[in-house]
């Protein structure tokens, strides 16, 4: 399960991750920036359940707490990698950056890691970035 597919709108979700990186390639600039409305993020909720093989890992809200202020999506971002794998690796900062914004937006709330270690299209895992309520997060 992806990040879009669990949020209310995944339309403008989807079409707010496309504008994340058509504008940051478009600039020649790595960043994640999602100016998504507050009334488009995900709500958070109770931890996603993860499939059989699939890995959860929830973050406390302290160490999301550190991620906001380390700047962890633009971090993400501005990895190096080659020019194929950069739309991907934009679409994973501004998925994060989302969680992270919708973690933060519930007190005490954290981010959920849910990662799928079978490979589809040429990756070597799938992952999944969920915004967790505060009553779920340690």
């Amino acid at each position: 399960m992806s990040v879009i597919s669990s949020l209310r709108r995944p339309r403008a979700a989807a079409a707010m991750a496309l504008t994340v990186i058509g504008t940051s390639l478009g600039a020649g600039i790595a960043a994640a920036e999602p100016a998504v409305p507050t009334e488009d993020l995900p709500v958070a909720g109770a931890p996603m359940t993860v499939g059989e093989g699939e890995y959860s890992y929830l973050a406390t809200h302290e160490v999301t707490s550190r991620a906001s202020s380390m700047q962890v999506p633009e971090a993400i971002a501005a990895l190096p990698v080659p020019q194929q794998y950069r739309p991907a690796n934009l679409g994973l900062a501004a998925q994060f950056d989302i969680a992270l914004t919708s973690a933060l937006a519930s007190p005490g709330g954290c981010v959920q890691v849910v990662v799928d270690p079978r490979a589809r299209s040429g990756s070597l895992f799938n992952y999944g970035f969920f915004p967790v309520a505060g009553e779920y997060c340690s």
